[in-house]
C-alpha cells in the first residue's frame, strides 16, 4: 500500500471514530433527557388523586380509573404495567406470614433488612388481588446475622398510604436462590422474583409494589388484636430519593465528545498538518 493509500485510511478511520463517538455522546444526552422527563412526569403523578384498592391494574388489564386514563393518553401497545410515584390509599389485610426481609440493604451505613409484607386487597378488582408492601428499613443483629424480628400485625384490616413502585428492592446477587422454604412463615433473601412470590403465595402477586410512606393504622381491628395492644413495628420509611442517573449520563456525553474532539485533532495532525510541515520549504 502506497503512502498516499495509508494516508486516505486513516483519515477516514479517524473521520468514522470521530462521528461515532459523537454519536454516542448525543445518545447519552438523549438518556439523560429521557429520565429527565420520566421525573417530571413522576412529579406530575405525586399530585394526582390517590389510587383505591380497584383502581389497581391487575395482570393482564388494567381497570379502573388508570385503565380510562391510559386509553386516552397512550397509544396501543404503550400501556405500562403501574404509573411509578402514584399515590395510592389502599383498604386490605397483612399477610404477616409471607413476610420477607430482604437481606444487604443498607441505610446510612447501618446494615439492614427491607421488610416486604403482601397485603390482600379488600376490594381489589382482581380475583384474590394481592399487592406487595415495602414496609419499611429494620436494622440487622450484629451479633446474628439470621435472626429476624419478630412482632404481630394486625389480624383486621387496615388502611395504608404510599406510592407506587415498579418492583420491590433488587440489589445485585451471585447466583440463583433456591426456592421458599415450606414451614418457614418468615423468610429472609436476597431478591424475589414473580417465580419465588407463586411459590411463596400460591399465586402471583399483582403488577408492581407500594412503598409505603405513612404509618398503617387498623380500619377495624379484631377483638383479639385490640386486647394484644397491638402496634405497628417501628420501621424507618426515611426512603432516599430516587437516583435517575442523569448527572451520569451527562459525564459520559462528555467523554465520548472529548473523545471525538481527540479523535478529529490527532487525524489532522497526522494526516494534514505534520505532512504539510514535512513539505514546506527550510527558510534556511
Amino acid at each position: 500500500m502506497n503512502p498516499m493509500h495509508k494516508r486516505w485510511l486513516a483519515v477516514a478511520s479517524g473521520t468514522l471514530l470521530a462521528l461515532l463517538t459523537a454519536r454516542l455522546g448525543v445518545w447519552q444526552l438523549d438518556r439523560a433527557a429521557q429520565k429527565i422527563a420520566l421525573a417530571e412526569q413522576g412529579h406530575q403523578r405525586a399530585d394526582a388523586p390517590p389510587w383505591s384498592d380497584r383502581d389497581w391494574p391487575c395482570a393482564q388489564a388494567p381497570v379502573g380509573r388508570y385503565a380510562r386514563q391510559q386509553e386516552v393518553a397512550s397509544p396501543p401497545g404503550a400501556m405500562e404495567p403501574v404509573p411509578a410515584q402514584q399515590p395510592v390509599h389502599l383498604r386490605g389485610r397483612w399477610l404477616s406470614q409471607h413476610t420477607v426481609f430482604l437481606d444487604n440493604r443498607p441505610m446510612d451505613g447501618q446494615a439492614g433488612f427491607f421488610v416486604v409484607t403482601p397485603l390482600k386487597l379488600s376490594d381489589s378488582a382482581c380475583p384474590g388481588g394481592i399487592v406487595l408492601v415495602q414496609r419499611g428499613w429494620w436494622p440487622r443483629d450484629a451479633q446474628d446475622r439470621q435472626r429476624l424480628p419478630e412482632w404481630a400485625d394486625a389480624d383486621g384490616e387496615i388502611e395504608l398510604r404510599g406510592t407506587v413502585l415498579p418492583h420491590v428492592s433488587r440489589t445485585f446477587a451471585l447466583g440463583d436462590e433456591g426456592p421458599p422454604p415450606r414451614e418457614a412463615h418468615r423468610a429472609l433473601r436476597q431478591n424475589v422474583d414473580e417465580a419465588f412470590w407463586r411459590a411463596w403465595l400460591g399465586q402471583s402477586p399483582l403488577p408492581g409494589a407500594v412503598l409505603q410512606g405513612h404509618p398503617e393504622f387498623m380500619a377495624s381491628a379484631s377483638p383479639a388484636a385490640s386486647q394484644a395492644g397491638f402496634a405497628p413495628p417501628d420501621l424507618r420509611r426515611d426512603w432516599p430519593q430516587p437516583d435517575l442517573g442523569v448527572d451520569k449520563h451527562r459525564a459520559y456525553a462528555v467523554q465520548w465528545f472529548a473523545l471525538s474532539a481527540l479523535s478529529v485533532g490527532l487525524t489532522l495532525w497526522f494526516s494534514v498538518i505534520r505532512p504539510w510541515r514535512a513539505r514546506r520549504p527550510d527558510p534556511a
